[in-house]
């Protein structure tokens, strides 16, 4: 049996997992813990906390170890986190890592990868049951930022993808309706930003923008989840904007072979993805909204998506025999 270390370093919790992996098969997680991110200040210490934990496998000795990111990956080995004060570079410092065996991915990656697995298959909510077809795939999903990626398969019959990462959360986001329009004002002033965009609007700190904006009320992301459910006129705003930035991405990539919604906040709130405004708003295109309307939707409940998209990033990488790769085709 291998061993691969898989890690989901978020803005908000970095999840650790060590995986047991039979070649064909898999990888089936041993044991895994979190760290709350903003606790650490670097990625040496991110690692002292895990052997504090009393992991059963010193990092060193495991044979595939992916380490999944918030922010744009260069050659597999260094990012600048976006949603941390600090960054990773593993040609300056690999942290107790072994070197030539780690690897880093856009954490969206891991999340569209993890989507793809028998675990998540079995732990979905259909949104919209759509006409299957082969093609491009996308994952989508709002947690601390807004992320998005999308698999593209290589060849006809091929069951192998090339993972695309994106960074289209920091792109601009429209909006539509006069009172839509006051919000952006009420952004722009609170952001000091020109315009804004998906990362700011459908994520914790768009929630809490949305929610401040319509009731008055200044809360934490957590504590407006508990106050709002499905009848929510704050619900309804962040629907609508979640079902915009996904249809915005679908048609970009046009993902026709489906969409997987993952993300701590859609998990955590389920009631964002299966309000009517998310699939209004998602098929509300002149143009394309037939095609859209057949897109197969689902949200992945399971909470550790990313993380198990690591360690199957980290399985294809083992069964191809490949230690270093700085591009990303997943099986």
């Amino acid at each position: 049996m291998a061993y691969i270390l898989a890690a989901d370093i978020g803005g908000t919790n970095s999840r650790f997992g060590l995986f047991g992996h039979f070649p064909g098969q898999d990888p089936e997680l041993l044991e895994s813990f979190d760290v709350l991110t903003d606790s650490v200040s670097s990625l040496e210490q991110l690692l002292g906390r895990i052997r504090e934990e009393g992991l059963g496998l010193d990092p060193m000795d495991a044979d595939q170890v992916v380490l999944a990111v918030a922010g744009p990956v260069r050659g597999g080995k260094s990012c600048s986190l976006t949603n941390a004060s600090w960054d990773i570079d593993l040609r300056e410092s690999a942290g107790g890592l072994p070197f030539e065996r780690t690897v880093l991915v856009n954490d969206f990656v891991a999340q569209a990868l993890g989507c793809r697995t028998r675990d998540a298959a079995g732990s979905s909510i259909s949104i919209q049951k759509g006409v299957p077809r082969p093609g491009v795939v996308a994952a989508a999903g709002p947690g601390t930022g807004l992320g998005l990626c999308a698999l593209a398969p290589l060849a006809a019959g091929c069951p192998d993808f090339l993972a695309l990462p994106s960074e289209g959360g920091h792109a601009p986001l429209a909006f539509v309706t006069e009172h839509e329009f006051e919000f952006l004002r009420f952004l722009k002033d609170r952001t000091g930003h020109s315009h804004a965009c998906g990362d700011i609007v459908v994520s914790g700190r768009g929630l809490v923008a949305m929610h401040l904006f319509l009731t008055g009320r200044d809360l934490s992301p957590a504590e407006v989840a508990r106050e709002i459910g499905p009848e929510s006129e704050t619900t309804a705003w962040f629907a609508r904007f979640f079902g915009r930035v996904c249809r915005g991405y679908v048609l970009n990539v046009l993902a026709l072979g489906g969409l997987d919604l993952c993300g701590g906040i859609a998990v955590k709130n389920p009631f964002f993805a299966t309000h009517d405004e998310f699939l209004r708003e998602f098929c509300d295109c002149p143009t394309y909204g037939h095609l859209l309307a057949e897109v197969p939707i689902r949200l992945i409940t399971i909470p550790d998506t990313g993380l198990r998209g690591a360690a199957s990033h980290g399985r294809s990488l083992l069964d191809a025999g490949i230690k270093d790769a700085s591009h990303v085709f997943v099986r």
